[in-house]
Parts: C-alpha cells; sequence; structure tokens
C-alpha cells in the first residue's frame, strides 16, 4: 500500500517539472515567449492547488482503488491530448486535465500512507513520500533531456502515459479500501472561492514582472480578499473544504511553512538551472539534466535516512542544517555560474540539493506529529494544498525574476542571464534564511510547551493529598 502511494507521489511530482527542460524546444515549435510556455509549469501547479482540497471530500466518500483508478486515468487522458497537440492551446488544455489528477494523487496517497503507517514509524513513511516528491521534479529533468536527444518533446507525453498507467495498474491490483467512507458534501462557494482566490493571487505573482503592474496588483488583491471569504466560510459550515482546525496548531503551521519553503527550492531551481544552461551557456538537453543527476541520486537515497534520524532524534538541528546548507551552496552555485563550468556548477548544486532531503520531509512529519488522528487528514489537505502552492509561486517568482533581469541591457557588458540566474538564486538564499529562522523557532516553541505540560502535571500531582 505504501509502495502504491509513493509510486503516486513520485509520478504526480514527476510531472510537474518533466517539461522544464522542453520549454525551449515548445517556445520554438509554437512561437511563443517564456511568458506563454512557463504556463504549463505555473498552470498545471495552479490547476493541481485547486482540486486538491476536493481530494479529501472523494477520499471519504467514495472507495480508495477506484478513486484512485479514475484519478490515475486524468494523468493518462491529458498526456494523450498533449502528445498529439496541433497548437500551445491544445498542449495546455492536455496539462491541466493532468493537473487535475495531480491535485487528487498527492493527498491521496499522503492519506493512505498516514493510514497504514505505525505511528512509531511516520518519520521512515513520510521520508519515503518526501524522497518520491523531491525525486519526481528532479528525476523528470534528467529523463527528459535524455530523451530530448533521441526524439521531439511530443514523445515525453508518451512516456508520462505509459508511466502513468503502469501505476493505475498497480493501484487497481494492489490497493484496497483504507479510508473511514461517509458522506461529505463538496461545498461549491468554498470551491469557487479558493479558485479565484488561487488564481488571483498566482496570476498576480505571474505577471507581476512583465505586463501591467496595476492588473497584476489587482489580481493579488481580488485573490487576498477571495481567501479571506474562503476561511471565514470554512469556520462557519459544518462540512469545510478545508478544515481550518489544524491552523490553530502553531507547530502545525511552523512545520508546513518550512516544507513550503524547502518545496520553493525545488521547484524554484530546478525550472531555472535547466534554462540557464541551455541558453546561457550553449549546454544540450542531456547535458543540462545530467548536471542536475549526481545530487537527484543522492537525495533518494537521503530521503529515508533523514527520516529515520527524525524517529530517533527529532528535526530540532536537523532542519535548520539543512536549510543553511542549501543556502550557502546556491550561493556558491550562482557565484560561480559565470566561470562557465557546467562541471563546477554541477558539483556545488549536490549538496545544495541534499539540504532538501533534511527540511521537506522531516518538516512535513513535524507539522503532523503535532497532530491527533482526527485532525491529521485534513493536516494532510493543507499540506498538500500548501506544496501545490510552493511549486506555482516558486516557479512563477523563479521565471519572472529570471525573465526581467535578464532582458535588462547593461552598460558594463555583463551576461544579463547571468544577472537573472543570480537573482533567483537570491530569491531561494532568502527562503532558507526564513526558513532556518522558523525551525529555531519552531523546536525552541516545543521545547517551551513540554517544558510547561511537565509543570502543569507536576503541579496536579503537588495537589493531590497524600
Amino acid at each position: 500500500m505504501i509502495a502504491v502511494a509513493a509510486a503516486a507521489a513520485f509520478l504526480a511530482t514527476f510531472n510537474e517539472t518533466f517539461l522544464n527542460v522542453a520549454l525551449t524546444p515548445i517556445m520554438q515549435d509554437f512561437d511563443v515567449t517564456v511568458g506563454t510556455v512557463q504556463w504549463l509549469a505555473t498552470g498545471y501547479l495552479l490547476v493541481a492547488a485547486v482540486f486538491v482540497p476536493v481530494a479529501n471530500v472523494l477520499y471519504h466518500r467514495f472507495s480508495t482503488r477506484p478513486l484512485f483508478v479514475i484519478t490515475v486515468a486524468f494523468l493518462v487522458v491529458g498526456s494523450i491530448i498533449g502528445a498529439l497537440a496541433p497548437s500551445f492551446e491544445v498542449l495546455l488544455v492536455g496539462r491541466l486535465l493532468q493537473a487535475i489528477g495531480t491535485g487528487l494523487l498527492t493527498p491521496i496517497g499522503m492519506n493512505i500512507t498516514l493510514t497504514v503507517a505505525p505511528r512509531k514509524k511516520l518519520g521512515l513513511a513520510m521520508g519515503i513520500m518526501a524522497a518520491m516528491t523531491t525525486l519526481g521534479p528532479s528525476l523528470a529533468i534528467v529523463l527528459s533531456g535524455m530523451l530530448l536527444t533521441i526524439a521531439p518533446w511530443p514523445l515525453l507525453m508518451w512516456v508520462f502515459g505509459a508511466l502513468s498507467m503502469i501505476v493505475l495498474i498497480l493501484g487497481a491490483l494492489l490497493l484496497r479500501n483504507v479510508a473511514e467512507l461517509g458522506r461529505p458534501v463538496l461545498d461549491v462557494a468554498s470551491f469557487l472561492l479558493i479558485t479565484i482566490g488561487l488564481v488571483g493571487l498566482l496570476y498576480g505573482v505571474s505577471t507581476v514582472f512583465e505586463g501591467s503592474l496595476l492588473i497584476a496588483l489587482g489580481a493579488m488583491v481580488v485573490g487576498i480578499i477571495a481567501l479571506v471569504l474562503f476561511v471565514v466560510r470554512q469556520n462557519r459550515i459544518s462540512n469545510p473544504l478545508i478544515d481550518m482546525r489544524p491552523f490553530r496548531n502553531t507547530p502545525f503551521v511552523l512545520g508546513m511553512l518550512m516544507t513550503m519553503l524547502g518545496l520553493l527550492f525545488v521547484f524554484a531551481m530546478n525550472v531555472v538551472v535547466p534554462i540557464f544552461l541551455q541558453s546561457a551557456q550553449g549546454v544540450e538537453p542531456l547535458g543540462a539534466s545530467l548536471a542536475l543527476a549526481p545530487g537527484i541520486l543522492l537525495t533518494v537515497v537521503l530521503g529515508p535516512i533523514a527520516g529515520r534520524l527524525f524517529d530517533r532524534h527529532g528535526g530540532r538541528v536537523s532542519i535548520a542544517l539543512g536549510y543553511l546548507v542549501m543556502a550557502v551552496f546556491v550561493a556558491l552555485v550562482v557565484i560561480t555560474a559565470g566561470s562557465g563550468s557546467v562541471v563546477l556548477l554541477a558539483l556545488l548544486y549536490i549538496p545544495a540539493v541534499l539540504g532538501t532531503a533534511f527540511v521537506v520531509g522531516p518538516a512535513q512529519t513535524f507539522a503532523l506529529a503535532s497532530l491527533d488522528r482526527e485532525l491529521a487528514p485534513h493536516g494532510i489537505t493543507a499540506i498538500s494544498t500548501g506544496f501545490q502552492i510552493a511549486g506555482c509561486v516558486g516557479t512563477s517568482l523563479a521565471v519572472g525574476i529570471y525573465g526581467a533581469l535578464s532582458s535588462l541591457e547593461l552598460t558594463d557588458g555583463g551576461s544579463s542571464t547571468l544577472l537573472g540566474f543570480r537573482g533567483v538564486g537570491a530569491l531561494v538564499v532568502l527562503a532558507s534564511v526564513i526558513g532556518i529562522v522558523l525551525a529555531i523557532a519552531a523546536y525552541r516553541g516545543k521545547r517551551g510547551a513540554v517544558t510547561t505540560a511537565d509543570s502543569d502535571e507536576a503541579a496536579a500531582e503537588a495537589s493531590v493529598p497524600a
């Protein structure tokens, strides 16, 4: 069951970056700009984010196996449409159909894992899931680079369709129902509010660097208002789309924020590194992919190890240390990027990626471990939604900063594309520094809570007469 859930997590996140290396040839084939083609990434993540909350309703209304099969079928159908697309618009429709499957599949897989994994081994199980979610978007870049050396980009859609069909068959054969079924009702008003909120907010973020600044800011304001109304409604209805109770738990909120900051690194760098290497360094797609391969493979090994260490010792030191490693080595990557050495960039990128193994999985476990069994599924929905939002924001900000700075005309004759790459690096370093602060605050708060609980227990014992 956990193996199928892990395969689903890998599949869902794999497709989020599978086309990244192919963005340049897609731009050439359909004659679109980088601002347009990036919607294959941000639009995908946006639709996935909207459908994540719906998964919790479906998970508790329908049996696990048929729900899983139908969800993966969206990926298969979207792949076929994308592979046969005669225009960019049709390709985007195929990607958005895949995104519906991804938005449903990620929380379904995490719910399965949380249900069947023993509590004392939750860190290991979540470490495996985190390794798959980190491996997915990273390995996708390597494999797509290899495939693009032998065939045009539509082959990527056929390959992903085949992988999706394999996971569909495995789910049909191996899964059984593990959810407590009832008759939860989808609140349409809540769905519309979160859709407007996320579309407005993320559209504004993705277009703030190009086009009308006023429109971008207006979209963000509309999105924020819709999200505020969404939160208010969730606290007033009996069947909320996202239960807000986990957000009253400070450790959960801090763990979720740490997870999102770690994922921002993954998505921002995974979309910009291949574009920079191909456009600025003249590297072939395969070379751009192989530059990322060593760190990716080692991260897969370290994910479960980091989870096991969390089970034994907690993440008091490891999460902050993971962020520190990410910040230091991303800074070194962007500083040395101007040397023209792809090998040096790849070597420095290895420890930067390894740092995410000690952040994403442990931060998720820290967040979910602070919830009881009743609230844990709602926590998964929130984290899964945050996963997609982090991907949207990370991709949009990275592409926006890279495109805006790369379009500048430098008077000193420097490389504007290098400036764009370094701008994205600065964003990731800043996010990592914020992550360090959150990690320190999370474990100080946890230690304080334990101390208070121990004091209350001691006071209660002292008040009992002998």
